[in-house]
């Protein structure tokens, strides 16, 4: 993307800001001592059906704090897509990465962040446990690239939970990674106060553990957020596929913000992207206090 259209690109999103099958491949996974699964009320649901509007961004408590790549995500109608209203298709240009990547011909897929008191549900936030569960939906014969961002949870000050910045804020997004001779292993990409890989980073979380399913078809992904022990689950497709305990330290004090919708090749250059402009589908996220599958 050049500057004058990445510039436009800025400009739509800061005009939205203000506007308003089971796994077929997946590793075998011993349950461990998760919380007990047994289905909770949900207590927030969010679609794409208005996306972009001032409705849409009620009801998704969204925030223009770290937002950015609005010219990437579009509303679709899908009827196949978990919730029954539509789906949001993001695109991912032929060599792209993050919005950090200032030498990159697109930045490609996107980021913005919603808010739990914006929504009215400060009882989400101080809670001491929060479950997040959404479909996504990749094409058959996905370039996967190196590796890719997905959404998950963040607490604490935006700014301060991704990035290479280990301040007073945490996020589980989940990524896609090639190892272990597989481009599309899934993994929890954990930053916390006191968690850093070894270059400074994210910290890779269940590496392996199962894989993101190319096939046309929808899939759910669910993760629960234990504060008070630390401890991160992770369901596809409704199997328990990871479990870690005392794993996400020093957030015990730091209260849920919401979800860090955050999604690109990378990474921050354009060695992450693929060789060829690349779609990814997503819907019908939910937010319980509880385990909500199936």
């Amino acid at each position: 993307m050049n500057r004058p259209a990445r510039t436009a690109a800025l400009a739509a999103l800061a005009l939205l800001a203000t506007s308003g099958c089971t796994a077929s491949h997946a590793h075998s996974h011993p349950q461990t001592s998760a919380a007990p699964v047994t289905p909770g009320a949900t207590s927030w649901h969010g679609d794409f059906r208005a996306f972009g509007t001032p409705q849409w961004r009620r009801t998704w408590g969204a925030v223009d704090q770290g937002a950015w790549g609005a010219a990437d995500f579009a509303a679709v109608e899908d009827p196949s897509a978990p919730g029954g209203a539509g789906a949001l298709q993001v695109t991912y240009g032929a060599g792209s990465s993050a919005n950090s990547c200032t030498d990159c011909p697109n930045p490609g897929g996107g980021q913005f962040y919603t808010d739990l008191n914006t929504l009215g549900l400060p009882a989400l936030a101080q809670s001491p446990t929060l479950d997040l569960k959404y479909a996504l939906k990749f094409p058959t014969g996905r370039d996967w690239g190196k590796a890719g961002k997905l959404p998950g949870l963040y607490g604490g000050r935006i700014g301060e939970e991704s990035g290479g910045t280990h301040g007073s804020g945490w996020s589980t997004r989940y990524m896609w990674r090639t190892a272990k001779g597989t481009p599309d292993n899934g993994e929890v990409y954990l930053y916390t106060p006191t968690a850093s890989g070894p270059t400074g980073y994210g910290v890779d979380e269940g590496l392996g553990d199962w894989h993101f399913q190319a096939d046309d078809h929808w899939h759910t992904v669910e993760q629960l957020i234990d504060r008070t022990t630390g401890d991160i689950t992770v369901w596809y497709d409704g199997r328990q596929v990871h479990h870690a305990s005392a794993t996400a330290t020093g957030i015990a004090a730091l209260p849920f913000a919401g979800i860090l919708f955050s999604t690109f090749y990378g990474g921050h250059d354009t060695t992450w992207g693929p060789t060829t402009p690349q779609h990814a589908w997503f819907a019908d996220f939910s937010l319980s206090t509880t385990p909500q599958h199936p």
